[in-house]
């Protein structure tokens, strides 16, 4: 390794690991050779060095999966290009399922498997056993086999990018801490460390465990706790079968590999130790931590089960190291908030070794081109707020995190710790009225009421969760009646000055008016014309606009216009989210509710859709906003924070005689979709453009330059080959929830990209792109016929080309 510290360099990655070195390598991949890697110790020496190196495909969506993908291919041939032995082997792994909501967990994986690519497949217990000798299925009702899953050296696999990464010019130093990061005008520019400074024009944040503290030196919050993770590993055991595959146990949260001849098994606790509270010690080299035989107790109980011989094998050796999770267990990688090229790859939560390839991969194609080749979402920095860096929340939420890999992941599963954090000034009021929360960005809010009697708790099931006919109820009022429900959580952001409107005009697809009242629906897109994000804006006077964005990508839109700002412009962008409460009043009979509430006049003459008024309400004054996202008439009110609960109260009265209901966000979405509307992240992405979303009427290319218009306007030139569309389902008792697999005339052709109950259709609803290179028409789409997979089982699916409820969203404007 290089000892000498140069003066500068382009790229200065900060961490050793196998993700640092993976960065290293991907960077020298996309022709970048002033690339400069600085570990505190020796490579592999935090976490990596600890890992059990298995590489499982299969993630949550199309896109995750691709990452996963990869460290198979990288890993099986990297060896052969840089002559470092990877340790490669590709040894399959079976998921063994204990419970019948396990079995159709992994049916609907295995369905999703096959859409992207993966062989998996569901097997006998008699083909287990025969693949595992000396594995007992007692106990077990199914499993499933993934041939091509594998495992890989870790320390084997990270020399050997390294290697490559030097191979192809990148300098890799040593026993070398970083001190700083230099900055100016929230840009980075260079590192300082022990033996001097080096200028740079990007900093990469691989530093593990250390991330958090990397990142406090530019004040950008990685939220990331180090738990106690372990494994143990027998002596040689007659009989086992070398590289078996991958036993994953996930009811007994355990995992079983052949290791030296005998079994190597941990696994993911489902309450953890946290460690680390006093920080991490300055001599941390290849360390391990005391063994702990009560923690890993549940590991043993489970390997007795699944391999009998384990209760008289001898454990050689017990590795307990310390390992870092991240509130949602999922990693974080980009460019983070607030500070320009200063970029992040960490809180692998023990998925670093499957994961290395694919996110040393995504940094360089993101910091080459601007953006990475897929869409990053569920690991993208920017999902998470300044607050939850909190010691505190970190600590008592790596408790659980740890065991969010192999829980059941049902549909709408909430945390339990960590919890509130963020509660919107009426959330007291609401709990009184038998309010279930959920959470979403640190915020409470109510996911669904119970009625007098019942429990406010939710309890899961892939078919009949609790709350479906409470959801129901709220439902059909708002498609019959009125309701209303609390979205404070929505993001709130006010851009002001002069040249606020160009500013705006410049980075929304619709044309801004600038008229005061008048209230936009518009796309915000990138340079290829795909979806940054959708929001509203609200003209509240010629130099003062109303920005209403999603609660979970308010950081992240925040920091994507305030980046668009140029700096010679009188313009500002504030996060005004805690300023205001909102409340969303719904359905036909709104109108007749608000109007005894306020001396304003409602009619649909004087106050139509797409427009907004401050009006007296209460004692209040707020900002009524004649928008809807459940597809009826309604007004959304924004009020002053402090003035939230007596209007509340005020409305809750004058509900009465109107039959006021309650709304949960369960009954929120599934309204919304039933209507159509879409969802960013879900159903449009940035991978995505509004005229394959069914979104044009938010271009106006007619208005003057905006970013993205050169895109949308070749776009729009050209035949659609892609096109997202609306189905429902012939079986009216299944249930849809996203991510299952579309099939046209028997072969796949995209995924369901939301799901929900269609109360007022009777119907589970989907959505979904429909792709065909050659040019997708209407008349190609309704020459298919239509089966969505659920459970392993293809149902037969109704296609919708609009939404099958009020296609052409007449009711709001009622």
């Amino acid at each position: 390794m290089t000892n000498s510290i140069p003066e500068q360099a382009q790229i200065v990655i900060i961490g050793g690991g196998i993700v640092g070195c993976s960065t290293a390598y991907h960077l020298t991949k996309a022709g970048f050779n002033d690339v400069v890697l600085l570990e505190r110790k020796e490579l592999g020496c935090g976490t990596t060095h600890a890992a059990a190196g298995l590489l499982a495909q299969l993630r949550q969506n199309q896109e995750m999966t691709n990452l996963a993908k990869y460290a198979s291919e990288l890993y099986s041939k990297l060896g052969d290009e840089t002559g470092v032995n990877t340790g490669f082997v590709r040894t399959g792994a079976i998921g063994v399922c204990q419970t019948e909501d396990r079995r159709l967990e992994w049916l609907r994986g295995s369905a999703m498997a096959k859409a992207f690519g993966i062989d998996m497949h569901e097997i006998s217990l008699k083909e287990a056993e025969d693949m595992v000798p000396g594995m007992s299925t007692e106990g077990l009702i199914s499993a499933f086999y993934l041939p091509n899953d594998g495992q890989v050296d870790p320390i084997g696999a990270t020399q050997a990018l390294a290697k490559g990464a030097k191979m192809g010019g990148a300098s890799i130093i040593e026993n070398c801490k970083v001190l700083d990061i230099i900055t100016k005008n929230n840009e980075v520019q260079g590192v300082k460390t022990e033996a001097g400074d080096i200028k740079c024009q990007y900093v990469v944040n691989c530093a593990g465990m250390w991330a958090r503290d990397i990142g406090k030196l530019v004040n950008v919050s990685i939220p990331l706790h180090a738990a106690e993770h372990m494994h143990a590993i027998t002596v040689p055991i007659e009989g086992l079968k070398k590289h078996f595959p991958t036993v994953r146990d996930f009811d007994g949260v355990t995992y079983f590999k052949e290791e030296s001849g005998g079994i190597l098994l941990g696994g993911f606790e489902v309450v953890a130790k946290p460690w680390g509270m006093k920080g991490i010690p300055e001599n941390w080299k290849f360390t391990e931590l005391p063994e702990d035989w009560d923690q890993f107790e549940v590991f043993m109980e489970c390997g007795f089960e699944r391999f009998p011989a384990l209760e008289d094998a001898q454990i050689r050796h017990l590795a307990v190291c310390a390992e870092s999770f991240t509130p949602d267990n999922a990693f974080m990688i980009g460019e983070a908030p607030g500070i320009k090229n200063f970029f992040v790859g960490c809180g692998m939560n023990s998925v670093g070794i499957a994961g290395s390839a694919g996110v040393g991969r995504a940094l360089a194609q993101w910091i080459s081109q601007g953006y990475p080749e897929e869409q990053l979402w569920p690991v993208d920095v920017r999902r998470y707020f300044p607050w939850q860096r909190n010691d505190k929340y970190l600590h008592d939420r790596v408790i659980e995190s740890v065991g969010i890999l192999y829980e059941h992941h049902y549909p709408n599963r909430q945390r339990t710790t960590a919890r509130p954090v963020i509660c919107s000034p009426l959330h007291d009021r609401l709990k009184e009225n038998g309010a279930c929360f959920s959470q979403i960005a640190g915020w409470e809010r109510a996911d669904w009421f119970a009625p007098e009697g019942v429990e406010p708790v939710h309890k899961y099931d892939w078919r009949t969760p609790n709350w479906l006919p409470y959801q129901k109820e709220e439902h059909l009022a708002v498609r019959h009646g009125v309701g209303m429900y609390d979205l404070t959580s929505m993001g709130n952001l006010l851009v002001q000055g002069k040249d606020a409107l160009a500013v705006i005009q410049n980075l929304c697809t619709n044309n801004i008016s600038g008229t005061p009242g008048a209230v936009v629906y518009t796309p915000v897109v990138n340079e290829r014309g795909g979806f940054e994000t959708d929001i509203t804006v609200t003209t509240l006077d010629e130099e003062t606009f109303f920005i209403v964005t999603a609660a979970g990508t308010t950081i992240r839109d925040l920091d994507y216009i305030k980046r668009r700002i140029p700096e010679t412009s009188i313009c500002t962008i504030t996060d005004v989210t805690h300023g205001y409460s909102m409340l969303a009043i719904m359905g036909p009979k709104s109108r007749d509710l608000m109007q005894e509430l306020t001396s304003a006049d409602m009619s649909n003459e004087a106050f139509p859709f797409s427009t907004a008024q401050e009006i007296d309400i209460a004692y209040a004054r707020a900002i009524a906003v004649r928008m809807s996202y459940v597809g009826e008439l309604g007004w959304e009110l924004y009020i002053p924070s402090n003035f939230s609960v007596p209007v509340f109260d005020a409305i809750m009265e004058a509900g009465k005689k109107h039959g006021l209901k309650l709304i949960g966000m369960q009954a929120v979405n599934s309204l919304r979709l039933e209507t159509g509307y879409r969802h960013w992240e879900s159903d449009i992405t940035p991978d995505d453009n509004p005229y394959e979303a069914g979104l044009g009427f938010g271009v106006k290319l007619d208005k003057g330059d905006f970013i993205g218009k050169e895109a949308l306007a070749e776009q729009k030139q050209k035949p659609l080959t892609r096109k997202l569309v609306m189905f429902t389902l012939e079986d009216t008792d299944v249930m849809l929830y996203g991510s299952e697999p579309i099939y046209r005339n028997g072969e796949y052709n995209g995924i369901n990209t939301s799901g929900a109950y269609g109360f007022e259709v009777g119907s589970a609803l989907g959505m979904g792109y429909l792709t065909n290179p050659d040019g997708i028409t209407t008349e190609w789409i309704k020459e298919g016929t239509y089966e969505i997979v659920v459970e392993g089982k293809p149902r037969k699916a109704i296609l919708q080309l609009s939404s099958p409820y009020d296609p052409k969203n007449l009711r709001t404007k009622m």
